[in-house]
């Protein structure tokens, strides 16, 4: 199990983020599952079918995170699957999760009434089971961490070929519900969920400086920061949560410094203006250098050309094309115009 797994496992094992999560994703806010009323369920999956020759096949299955809930009905399970790479079967990944779990509810009760022997007629027999037993449903959340838009299949009509209409009307699909955190807009109530949400977004689309507009007071938990730093394989902001060990709750600002400080550097690495040998620049040395540096060129062009506008152009071009390679980056617009003077509105 991978370090983001475990983090993201323990993460979740707060009733009051799990309940949120669930609330928010599949019932709009409504605060229907109750944190007091969750239940810890057993999350090994895994068990052997029985095939027509009577041979075991063993289906081996460890779900993420798995709650019971019993609100209006008897109860309900709810399953959570930490996905943090796109993959491209997983609403048939989801159907068979959500199938052993039917399947392995199922076989509890055949054995129960095998040993009790309370069939009350031969069908009751063969199937296992009484007419009037009924098993609990089972909803699956994928929550996925990645950077790159989910492109995959969001149901299992989306993994078949084309079919025509004809066919369509009897296909059973099956849908998967899916919380795609880097663009999600969901508003969600419980403040540490609203919280990793709001950094995993910023800090992929590295917003500094309207994160230190809107953050320089806020403080969040220590595992937050944690949680956010391993999705986002953010070394310096994993690095500074474990740092202050003795501390439970952190400044969001100062935790994202020194990722703020790597982004700068970056910035200067693509102005090409650091010296050879030299480690720290200041982010206002380097605009004052790329000045400079602009002024020497945008005058030898100048003269080449004979004209003065060959200067002028030649330094709008080259912050142009410094602007255009930090946009393609993926640089925050208010970061990209403060150090190159490049208005992009």
């Amino acid at each position: 199990m991978s370090n983001l797994d475990i983090l993201s496992r323990d993460f979740w094992k707060d009733n009051r983020r799990f309940a949120d999560l669930f609330n928010t994703v599949l019932y709009d806010g409504k605060q229907v599952i109750l944190p007091e009323k969750l239940m810890e369920a057993d999350s090994n999956l895994s068990g052997s079918i029985q095939t027509k020759k009577k041979e075991d096949v063993f289906v081996e299955r460890r779900a993420d995170l798995i709650r019971k809930f019993a609100g209006d009905s008897e109860y309900a399970i709810f399953l959570l699957e930490n996905q943090s790479h796109i993959h491209y079967g997983m609403p048939l990944r989801v159907m068979m999760y959500d199938a052993l779990g039917y399947r392995e509810e199922c076989a509890k009760k055949k054995r129960e009434n095998k040993t009790n022997a309370v069939y009350a007629n031969r069908d009751e027999f063969l199937s296992g089971m009484r007419k009037e037993e009924r098993i609990h449903p089972v909803f699956t959340l994928v929550v996925y961490y990645g950077e790159k838009p989910w492109d995959g299949p969001r149901r299992l009509k989306d993994m078949m070929v084309d079919m025509p209409k004809w066919m369509e009307k009897s296909f059973s699909d099956y849908s998967m519900n899916l919380l795609e955190i880097r663009s999600s807009e969901h508003a969600f109530q419980n403040e540490d969920v609203s919280r990793l949400v709001y950094m995993i977004q910023h800090i992929y689309r590295k917003q500094i400086e309207e994160m230190k507009k809107e953050c320089a007071d806020v403080y969040v938990k220590k595992d937050v920061i944690k949680q956010a730093g391993a999705i986002t394989e953010n070394e310096e902001i994993i690095r500074y949560a474990e740092e202050h060990k003795e501390e439970e709750v952190l400044n969001m600002c100062e935790a994202t410094k020194q990722w703020e400080e790597k982004i700068r550097n970056d910035v200067i690495n693509m102005m090409g203006v650091r010296k050879e040998g030299e480690e720290n620049l200041a982010p206002e040395e380097a605009i004052e250098r790329l000045k400079l540096k602009e002024k020497i060129e945008g005058e030898a062009k100048g003269k080449a050309e004979g004209i003065l506008e060959g200067k002028v152009k030649g330094k709008a071009e080259e912050k142009m094309e410094i602007a255009e390679k930090m946009k393609a980056e993926g640089f925050d617009s208010a970061l990209i115009e403060k150090l190159t003077g490049i208005l992009l509105h």
